[in-house]
């Protein structure tokens, strides 16, 4: 078992490390700027694969969030921790994404449960399905959270499938803490309305 005593020194050392690679990306450096990629990547397409369909799709996102890091690199200032920083540029992204994506019609909720509210419920809550329904699932939670606004939209997905706190999704959204709170609480109620109302197929 490691040391307790290495845990702060470990994490203190790995935060000057990450300062110094900001730093020397920030003045031109490609191999640095490459490393914060490896180092944030997996973590941002964790995050856009939330908000598509497709693998394909969010490896796009993934590249646009990179992008516009490197542009706005030069303009960061250290007064946060620097993955706040860039997980506010990807959310970003993810909502231009949003923006730009047409709703789709019927969803096919009567494929999963017959009990809609239940199964939302359950599924924001991060209760499991068996393999063989789990990609449905996830196809139809996408489908689901299109009708919400793209804000709402963002708050449910940092909140309850990314288990981010209000504090977080402010941080990551520009807003303050009582707003996601407020946000998340009217979100959960309009798409626990809309997963009611979605017509269930007569077998």
């Amino acid at each position: 078992m490691r040391d307790a005593a290495a845990g702060p020194g470990s994490a203190e050392r790995d935060g000057v490390e990450e300062a110094l690679l900001v730093a020397r990306a920030a003045a031109g450096d490609a191999p640095a700027f490459d490393d914060l990629v490896r180092r944030f990547k997996d973590r941002v397409f964790r995050l856009a694969r939330r908000f598509v369909r497709s693998h394909e799709d969010a490896e796009e996102v993934v590249q646009e969030v990179f992008l516009k890091v490197h542009r706005a690199l030069p303009a960061y200032r250290a007064g946060a921790p620097f993955e706040h920083w860039i997980l506010r540029v990807a959310t970003n992204t993810c909502r231009d994404a949003l923006r730009r994506r047409r709703r789709r019609g019927e969803v096919a909720i009567s494929q999963i449960s017959a009990d809609p509210g239940a199964w939302l419920d359950a599924t924001l809550s991060g209760a499991s399905l068996d393999a063989g329904r789990a990609e449905s699932a996830r196809l139809l939670a996408t489908d689901l959270l299109d009708l919400l606004p793209p804000k709402d939209r963002i708050v449910l997905v940092l909140m309850d499938l990314e288990g981010m706190s209000a504090a977080e999704v402010a941080t990551a959204t520009g807003s303050t803490r009582a707003a996601v709170k407020i946000r998340a609480m009217r979100a959960r109620r309009s798409l626990r309305r809309i997963a009611e109302r979605v017509p269930r197929r007569r077998t």
